[in-house]
């Protein structure tokens, strides 16, 4: 949604509409819409809730041609169900694996995090070790389920929050937000409605109720649905609107003075999966659904295989079950017909002719959906150029979300640069914050020292670093070379005191 669109909905409730009626407008063709259809779709596929489970295979369809009273034929469609047969569902988890691998080459290992310029000033030192300290384990782990998260719905969410004056950020599903942006472009998030669902007790009824939170560049307000289904001003939020947050100074334990305070822009982040912010399940959907199907019907039809089927012939007054258990024990019949015969017929599943379409729905599944087969016979032996193919799609993939992760790490470290210089009364400019993605793949190790000790010269240390398969914080390791060389120095000093 647009800010045009907002408005053009604003200037309708002057005319008789209200913000109870825009939210409920909002939230109806929100829940309905095909990208939210299509985010639940993702979700379901990464935990492995395919559509062949709401196949039952004892269902068959038969069709068959009847006369209608009037005298003209027409066909006629049943259902014929087989309690007998088995009715297994392979789920086949491509989607998951997809995404996961996808999440890994992006930020398995952290981001390099630096600062324009902090190699010549102590001032700019100071800021990026500020800013290096924050990038540790639980910044990963956000990130890495941003990413999971963006590629299963096409968008994904961060709210920055305080929480007893320390800073804090939480992921908040996107199924919860309707973004406000800018233009058409799409390029600036500047309101942000979110609605989510809880349970209220009236009496002895549990009922469910919507609650909603309206964030603007400098406050918030918040809803909740009453009984008719209308929003009203939630009073148990107490002031509202209120502003993003609020400062509180305490004397002894008691507080003194509280002061508003707003960040001037939503406390959101957005990660977008591209710029059509598609889910990476919709390429690869039809080919997953149709190797579960293939992958199911196979295992049902081996599960309901009859070893042999007999014919038998001038052979009567007994059952076919009589028969088969003579078979089993005896081995034999008495045939009292002498023109009578047994014969023992074998059937075959066309195993191999399955199996060739799996494959080939697999190799699809892996081309179309961009990634690394690992089952591949040709990866292990891979090295060098020939190891980098192998990895040209997913790394075209992950080059298509790479400048959306970029600029979300850039807005999360700019939260975290306005709490610092408040906080701490200092200027520190976060547009001088670089971010560089650190993919991981299968490597050769040696070759990419090799490589590190032939630009020694020619690049910095940190990038270097950065690349170093044995280094997963550069900053870190800068810092603790530091150390080292200091200490070194320091027994060096004493050696030639003593």
């Amino acid at each position: 949604m647009t800010e045009t669109e907002l408005i053009n909905m604003r200037i309708t409730a002057e005319a008789g509409l209200n913000n109870s009626s825009i939210i409920k407008t909002l939230i109806d063709e929100d829940v309905l819409s095909r990208k939210k259809e299509k985010m639940a779709e993702g979700e379901r596929y990464y935990v492995g809730e395919h559509d062949i489970l709401n196949k039952d295979f004892r269902n068959s369809y038969l069709s068959s041609t009847v006369e209608s009273p009037e005298g003209t034929e027409r066909e006629r469609h049943e259902i014929f169900r087989n309690p007998n047969r088995s009715n297994q569902h392979n789920v086949n988890a491509f989607h998951a694996i997809l995404v996961d691998q996808k999440a890994a080459y992006l930020v398995g290992r952290p981001p390099t995090v630096t600062v324009n310029g902090a190699e010549r000033s102590p001032k700019l030192r100071q800021f990026e070790d500020i800013i290096s300290s924050a990038a540790k384990e639980e910044f990963n782990e956000v990130f890495y389920n941003m990413v999971v998260g963006a590629s299963n719905k096409g968008t994904e969410f961060l709210h920055f929050y305080y929480d007893g004056g320390d800073l804090k950020y939480t992921i908040v599903p996107s199924e919860e937000i309707i973004p406000v942006y800018d233009t058409e472009y799409e390029k600036d998030l500047i309101e942000v409605i979110r609605y989510y669902t809880i349970t209220v007790i009236k009496g002895k009824d549990r009922v469910l109720r919507k609650k909603v939170e309206w964030w603007t560049k400098d406050t918030v307000t918040y809803f909740i649905e009453d009984e008719r289904g209308n929003f009203i001003l939630d009073r148990n939020a107490g002031r509202n609107p209120t502003p993003h947050f609020w400062e509180v100074k305490k004397v002894n334990g008691v507080e003194t003075e509280r002061q508003a305070h707003s960040w001037g822009r939503v406390p959101f982040i957005v990660l977008k999966n591209n710029t059509r912010e598609t889910t990476d399940l919709q390429k690869v959907k039809n080919l997953i659904d149709g190797y579960d199907l293939i992958s199911s019907q196979g295992t049902n039809d081996l599960l309901d295989l009859v070893a042999l089927f007999w014919s038998i012939q001038g052979y009567g007054g007994e059952t076919a079950g009589a028969i088969a258990r003579k078979l089993q024990v005896n081995r034999a019949v008495n045939i009292s017909d002498s023109s009578g015969a047994i014969s023992a017929s074998q059937v075959d599943i066309p195993v191999e002719g399955r199996l060739s379409w799996l494959n080939m729905l697999r190799r699809d599944i892996f081309r179309f959906g961009m990634g690394v087969d690992t089952d591949n016979e040709k990866l292990g032996n891979a090295s060098g150029v020939s190891l980098k193919f192998q990895y040209t799609q997913l790394d075209l993939k992950a080059n298509s979300m790479t400048p959306m992760l970029k600029k979300a790490i850039k807005d999360f470290f700019w939260f975290i640069t306005e709490d610092v210089n408040r906080k701490n009364g200092t200027d520190f400019d976060s547009s001088l914050i670089s971010v560089a993605i650190n993919k991981t793949m299968i490597t050769n190790d040696y070759e990419i020292v090799e490589m590190i000790g032939m630009s020694k010269d020619l690049v910095s240390h940190k990038t270097l670093l950065a690349r170093h398969p044995f280094v997963d914080d550069a900053n870190e390791e800068i810092k603790e070379f530091l150390n080292q060389e200091e200490k070194e120095e320091k027994e060096e000093a004493e050696k030639w005191t003593n």
